[in-house]
């Protein structure tokens, strides 16, 4: 028991006596656990953040979209489905506004009595009287107001006209003049060619700013780099309550004639479930099923209630002239003509009622609100960074624990064969280095989960991911299994190789212990056998040739920790430049327009005669600018769904913004549409005269990539008005910053049954000057024509300033890449001296000055470092393509782009990280004692 304790007291005697080595040990091991808890908690913390946002807004589990709206039975048929906790109606619009003598686009929803999507009040409270909004702090930033101000808004009629196309009457408007149901009858054929009743849905007037808030459904930060790259226009969501709908034509302030844009549902227990857990998707899966039960059901009756609403309003005239018709005499000729008229006339109502659009559903869970794909992306990127870096430090901490261990097991040679003569068996003996080792791990493991646990989280969510979304906080969770686990993979692990170091000497017999170790034979080096090199080289230059062969293993992990440190800067530097040339490049390679403006349909000839009056433009493309949603359709699937009905929930579905180009006209001299690998892409039936019939479409890639398409795979597109069609992709077009569909207006005409409608200009300015061209663009955007006007040179302007995500990623990464590089190298270093304390003893005794005894121990650790560095440089080229490949991004294609500067920055300081090591173990090389080096061991 006592010769145990010896051993024990040992053990801690051991760590005081090599203290760099177990602080060298302590710290590779406390960055691995900080990186594999720490990532892993930030993941956790963001989802958990929105998790927690979402149940505190009583944010909806499903939402469903109608082409003709919902009444009061379906939000009752709804509530009664299994599996759905509550359901209600929303109204919803979008709206034009003025921000500082511009016009800019917002979205008014009223607010429901079941709580449902409850906007987060930061400050004030939300509207509750006629009259009142609550608007985001964007808005109160842009337009300069705060609470007690008013604004004004008025009916944004793009979204429609740019989603269906239509400027004028359909097939189905025109009637015979015979039938006299225009004029003879006095109805409006408005009556029934059109159902739509969200363009005046809210009521005029000024309205009171009374609240400042969080809308649940856009948290994705407006300035941040993810609204930056869609190059979208900015969208101010708003609040009112439902006294400030319009009122009905009975003048009873009644709304039971104006439908419901929205039904928006809540699953039974889902507020208890985090939002990406399985047993939460799972239940709203069941409840979607149960929704789709009734769906059919539910569509038919709303078409009839449409139809027989309509027919009912425009047969109101006729009833008034049959009622007048009526007390004529019988037998009187125009009596009986008018009869006939209004027979035919009636005839013809029915007939248009009939034809009337019907219903159709569009069932969408949380999956389709895009900061809740962004989240999830981000997350399980985070994730596998998480994973990645720890399996680096592991491996690093290998070597380290295995260099030290096997240096201190070679210095306590003759103890070890003290201790087996004494009588210890093997195990007794290797507590020391159990203890040693596993100490380092335990002691580093622990600061570790301090680092990881509380230090990343704090700068990742507080200060990096709040820049990307605007959510009130985040909570801090640990995860015990992983901040106890990864403290005991690295004990498991370090301790193993410390007992695989120990075996071999523990082996020996004591005699032989007690004996020093025979240096080894000296050999002839490949080196020597290239004559014009070996007989060129110097003394000195042939003893450091031939101690860094003879020392290959010491050389071997001097080159890896180099190699790893240059590898890690390389791909953190090349990870900023190609953020930093993403927009450039978009806007040089891909997209080289100057300027993107959208207006109404209704406005855009008069835009468009304005620009070509304008000495400014070089040139335009008119075309219609839309949204669409892109879900992935196998074979099978679009065969046997002629219809162009979307697909189910369970498929991807990506948003992107559609482009349609006139027949005739070209995008090249505006977007330059080519494969990733340089091949140009043709429109098809691009020209009206070749004779192509083809209506696919040209798809961006980073939509491609994440809907898995290729050349010749359907897809399905549904349209901001739930119109939907499935088309052909027939491009792959590189795109870096968003995602785009473009086709043509014929293809677009018999994909989507509807008229083509210009409704925005990609512009190209003459000046060349970046100044000049965001000039030129706030001059439109002050125009009240215009929706929308974004400026290329403005949009990459302000997204190097605001990708800060980068720039701490890179930050992050150098640090961690010049922890590696110090402690390998200052650990390598100082075994290497104490290695060989005889050897630079009689160096030094020989007369070598100090500074040529630092030169012949250097100038190995120099070369070995260059040669690490020019095999780290290609190295982190790759691994910066391996880390962009799983960033995964929402809506962005970053291409590795490492440029001359990033090498030679990367390079630099890993010279500068080993002249700082050379420079600290210098001080041990003065202190060799030469007497004491010398003597004999016996």
């Amino acid at each position: 028991m006592m010769g145990t304790t010896a051993l024990w007291k040992d053990a801690w005697r051991a760590i005081r006596g090599n203290g760099k080595r177990f602080a060298a040990m302590m710290v590779i091991v406390a960055v691995g656990v900080m990186m594999l808890g720490g990532l892993n908690s930030v993941a956790r913390d963001i989802r958990a953040g929105l998790d927690a946002f979402f149940d505190e807004t009583t944010m909806h589990d499903i939402a469903i979209v109608s082409t003709l709206g919902f009444d009061d039975d379906d939000i009752a048929a709804l509530r009664k489905v299994d599996g759905v906790k509550d359901a209600a109606g929303e109204y919803a619009a979008g709206v034009v506004t003025t921000i500082n003598g511009r016009q800019a686009s917002a979205t008014v929803t009223a607010l429901n009595d079941r709580g449902i999507d409850e906007p987060y009040v930061t400050d004030g409270r939300l509207p509750n009287a006629d009259h009142e909004i609550a608007v985001t702090a964007q808005y109160l930033d842009d337009s300069g107001k705060s609470i007690g101000d008013t604004l004004k808004f008025r009916p944004d009629d793009s979204t429609m006209t740019a989603a269906t196309g239509s400027t004028g009457p359909s097939s189905d408007d025109t009637t015979d003049d015979s039938t006299g149901t225009d004029d003879s009858t006095g109805t409006d054929k408005d009556d029934l060619a059109s159902t739509d009743k969200t363009a005046g849905m809210f009521a005029d007037g000024a309205y009171t700013i009374v609240g400042t808030i969080i809308d649940p459904n856009y948290i994705v930060n407006p300035t941040g780099p993810l609204a930056l790259i869609s190059g979208s226009r900015t969208v101010y969501p708003m609040v009112v309550a439902t006294g400030s709908l319009a009122k009905t034509g009975d003048g009873r302030g009644s709304t039971a004639e104006l439908p419901y844009t929205s039904a928006v549902l809540t699953v039974a227990g889902a507020a208890s479930m985090n939002t990406y857990d399985g047993d939460y998707l799972d239940a709203v899966a069941d409840a979607t099923t149960a929704v789709e039960a009734i769906r059919p059901t539910r569509e038919r009756a709303r078409t009839d209630t449409v139809r027989q609403t309509a027919l009912d309003k425009a047969m109101r005239a006729l009833d008034e002239q049959k009622a007048t018709i009526a007390v004529l005499p019988d037998g009187l000729p125009a009596k009986t003509a008018a009869e006939q008229r209004l027979a035919k006339a009636e005839a013809a109502i029915k007939k248009k009622a009939d034809a009337l659009p019907e219903a159709k559903w569009i069932i969408r869970d949380r999956s389709s609100v895009t900061s809740y794909e962004d989240v999830k992306t981000q997350s399980e990127m985070i994730t596998r960074l998480g994973t990645l870096f720890p399996v680096l430090f592991l491996v690093i901490a290998l070597l380290v624990s295995l260099t030290a261990v096997t240096r201190m097991v070679e210095e306590d040679r003759q103890l070890i064969g003290t201790y087996k003569a004494l009588g210890y068996t093997r195990h007794e003996t290797m507590i020391k280095y159990l203890v040693y080792s596993g100490a380092a791990c335990l002691f580093g493991g622990l600061l570790g989960d301090v680092l990881g646990l509380i230090g990343l989280p704090f700068v990742f969510t507080r200060r990096l991911i709040s820049r990307i979304y605007v959510l009130p906080g985040y909570p801090l969770l640990v995860d015990w299994r992983i901040a106890v686990g990864g403290v005991l993979l690295f004990v498991v692990v370090i301790t193993g190789v410390a007992a695989a170091a120990t075996a071999g000497s523990l082996r020996l017999e004591p005699a032989e212990l007690m004996r020093p170790k025979a240096p080894k034979a000296g050999r002839t080096i490949a080196l020597q056998r290239v004559g014009f090199i070996w007989n060129h080289l110097s003394f000195l230059g042939k003893v450091t040739a031939r101690n860094l062969f003879r020392y290959k293993s010491r050389a071997l992990m001097v080159i890896i920790g180099v190699l790893g440190c240059t590898a890690l800067m390389t791909a953190g530097f090349g990870m900023g430049s190609s953020a930093l040339t993403l927009m450039p490049r978009q806007h040089r390679d891909i997209a080289p327009y100057d300027v993107l403006a959208v207006t109404s349909a209704a406005d855009h000839d008069a835009a468009q005669r304005s620009l070509d009056d304008d000495s400014r433009v070089a040139s335009t493309l008119p075309l219609q600018l839309g949204s669409v949603t892109l879900t992935a359709t196998d074979d099978t699937d679009s065969r046997g769904d002629a219809d162009g009905t979307a697909a189910t929930a369970d498929d991807a579905k990506i948003a992107a913004q559609l482009m349609v180009v006139p027949d005739g006209e070209s995008l090249r001299d505006f977007i330059d549409l080519h494969t990733s690998d340089g091949s140009p892409i043709s429109l098809p039936n691009e020209d009206p005269g070749d004779g192509s019939d083809d209506t696919g479409v040209v798809v961006t890639t980073n939509a491609a990539k994440k809907l898995a398409l290729a050349n010749g795979v359907t897809v399905n597109l549904t349209d901001a008005m739930a119109n939907g069609a499935n088309v052909t992709v027939t491009g792959i077009a590189q795109y870096y910053t968003g995602n785009l569909v473009i086709m043509t207006e014929s293809a677009y005409e018999r994909v989507f049954g509807t008229g083509f409608a210009e409704n925005a200009d990609l512009i190209n300015v003459r000046d060349d000057d970046p100044d000049a061209k965001i000039a030129f663009a706030d001059d439109l955007a002050g125009d009240d024509d215009y929706l929308s006007v974004m400026s290329s040179a403005k949009q990459e302007r302000d997204f190097s300033k605001s990708f800060l995500m980068f720039f701490v990623m890179i930050g992050f990464i150098v640090i961690m890449a010049a922890i590696l590089a110090i402690v390998v190298l200052y650990t390598l270093a100082s075994t290497n001296i104490s290695e060989r304390e005889r050897e630079l003893a009689t160096i030094k005794v020989l007369g070598f000055r100090k500074r040529e005894v630092h030169g012949y121990v250097n100038k190995e650790m120099l070369l070995l470092a260059a040669f690490g560095i020019a095999l780290g440089l290609p190295s982190g080229r790759a691994l910066l393509g391996f880390l962009l490949g799983r960033l995964d991004l929402p809506g962005m294609t970053i291409v590795p782009n490492v440029a001359w500067y990033c090498y030679a920055a990367a390079a630099a300081l890993a010279l500068a990280f080993t002249v700082l090591v050379e420079a600290a173990t210098n001080r041990s090389l003065d202190r060799i004692d030469m007497v004491g080096a010398l003597k004999s061991p016996e």
